[in-house]
């Protein structure tokens, strides 16, 4: 994140703020609406106005979203990222989301050494059917999977 001019009082403009935090200003008023921001104040003229510490909070939806977690899932963990004080029932809410993205990154992580394993085998040692099954995507009826005729199309 690059450094943020202070305007009065230490407040910045949204577009400070999105070329500090390496976003649009349109991403900044989305986050906004979606209460992953908490609202800014306002100038007399309706302006907005933000702290500088709102570079956390967008910092820390961007690492939320690359570690995967939805926007719907970035807003209760936003404020507990960004270092923010949270209530307990927030917290436990946002150590639900988490240790839920843990159970899903250690199911990939399963199925991804599998396929690991089935690609370095001889052909038709294991089929890639049999390595994906419902641990990759949860669906039951994506475990069978008929095999390709080989007529050397491929």
């Amino acid at each position: 994140m690059t450094k943020i001019t202070d305007d009065a009082a230490g407040l910045v403009s949204i577009g400070q703020l999105a070329r500090a935090a390496g976003v649009s200003s349109r991403t900044i008023r989305y986050y906004e609406e979606l209460g992953i921001l908490p609202e800014p104040r306002r100038s007399p003229g309706g302006t907005r106005k933000y702290p500088q510490d709102y570079g956390r909070y967008i910092a820390a939806a961007l690492a939320l979203k690359d570690l995967g977690f939805r926007l719907e899932e970035v807003r209760p963990l936003a404020r507990l990222a960004a270092g923010r004080t949270v209530s307990p029932g927030q917290r436990d809410a946002a150590a639900q989301l988490v240790e839920g993205r843990i159970e899903m990154l250690a199911r990939q992580v399963t199925v991804l050494r599998r396929l690991h394993d089935s690609v370095r085998q001889p052909d038709g040692d294991l089929p890639v059917a049999a390595v994906l099954g419902t641990a990759a995507t949860g669906r039951a009826d994506l475990t069978v999977v008929p095999a390709l005729p080989d007529d050397g199309a491929a």
